[in-house]
């Protein structure tokens, strides 16, 4: 009876080194649909993570998922919207978003200006141009030029916001 007891605690002790060690992974977005979201798993499980929409619209601005940051444990980065990783330590992965902002433009009658409507990146700066047709002259901007320069029949926007400028005739 002895030599079972024996073997038995021996088994245990053998049993309680190799118990499996889990780990969590957080997933923050600030926008879209993420997944797998939190997970706890085995060490070393191989996970797919991954954006269910990208861009996000919301009016005139729009979110585009530009990647994402892991800590505290290794990432392979696939794309802008998905990646993979090897669970090895509690990690956290956050899925970083770029921001635009629609720029209308509209040159008013007799005239032209060239650049057209889209999505800009926030925070750069667009050079406009209008040019007046035959016989006519530009006379300046209007719509959302505030924080915007103007020289000449050249404007440059600011893209702090979304803006509707339009060049008049």
């Amino acid at each position: 009876a002895n030599v079972i007891t024996a073997a038995m605690t021996q088994a245990r002790a053998i049993t309680a080194n190799f118990a499996i060690d889990s780990h969590t992974l957080t997933v923050v977005s600030a926008y879209g649909g993420a997944q797998p979201g939190t997970t706890t798993t085995n060490w070393g499980t191989a996970l797919s993570c991954y954006l269910t929409n990208s861009p996000v619209l919301a009016g005139p601005t729009q979110y585009v998922a530009s990647g994402a940051v892991v800590t505290g444990n290794d990432a392979v980065p696939v794309n802008s919207t998905n990646t993979s990783l090897t669970l090895t330590n509690e990690a956290t992965l956050t899925w970083q978003w770029a921001t635009n902002y629609w720029l209308d433009m509209t040159a008013g009658p007799n005239g032209s200006v060239d650049v057209a409507d889209g999505w800009v990146a926030a925070g750069s700066n667009v050079a406009i141009a209008a040019t007046a047709s035959n016989h006519w002259h530009f006379t300046g901007w209007s719509g959302d030029t505030q924080g915007c320069v103007s020289a000449a029949n050249v404007i440059t926007a600011a893209m702090t916001q979304a803006r509707a400028i339009t060049a008049n005739f």
